[in-house]
């Protein structure tokens, strides 16, 4: 009674644990030979709204940096505050960007936020700067501060499996976060003596 229903239920499920599996596959290698390596380009031709000039970090990565020109007077300094996301294959699969404000050692990448250090500081006066940003305009990004390195953080959503998707909330995200761009700035400055 149990012997062929079984064996063709058994049957169903492994070809369908094949599938799930070849498509997590399938996505993986989207992730890691195109995601990874096209979303600079694509703001190469699609850039975010907005003023600024933006250099476009560590393509090919399972994390990309992108940066104002204008916060390259930190860089000299020691300082380097960049916007961060994670195209990977998680992202991919789930259709969800994590897009966030970071302050690292423009050297090591470490910088050391306990007590008074530089980076501490910084990260104060940034903290501050957002803060009045928000108070003072209607276009502020949603998101939230972090700890640490990340200063502040947001996620989008997107279709999940859309490489032109997360391209586009990328784009999104940064044109969204531009409002920040000069209140950083003004932190930097400050911070380097300028």
């Amino acid at each position: 009674m149990n012997g062929p229903d079984t064996a063709d239920e058994t049957s169903f499920y492994l070809d369908y644990e094949m599938q799930v599996d070849a498509t997590r596959d399938a996505v993986s290698k989207l992730a890691r030979d195109v995601l990874q390596y096209e979303w600079a380009d694509y703001l190469r031709r699609f850039p975010p709204d907005g003023p600024q000039t933006w250099d476009h970090l560590d393509s090919g990565k399972p994390w990309g940096r992108v940066t104002p020109r204008t916060w390259d007077v930190g860089r000299n300094h020691g300082f380097d505050v960049h916007f961060e996301h994670y195209p990977t294959p998680r992202a991919l699969q789930r259709g969800q960007l994590r897009f966030e404000l970071h302050l690292e050692d423009g050297l090591s990448g470490d910088a050391d936020f306990s007590g008074d250090s530089p980076y501490t500081a910084l990260r104060g006066r940034i903290i501050e700067a957002i803060e009045r940003v928000r108070q003072e305009s209607d276009e502020v990004p949603h998101g939230d501060f972090g700890t640490g390195r990340t200063i502040w953080w947001s996620d989008y959503r997107f279709t999940a499996g859309d490489t032109v998707a997360y391209y586009e909330k990328l784009r999104e995200a940064l044109s969204e976060h531009a409002v920040f761009v000069d209140a950083v700035s003004e932190a930097l400055r400050t911070s380097v003596g300028q």
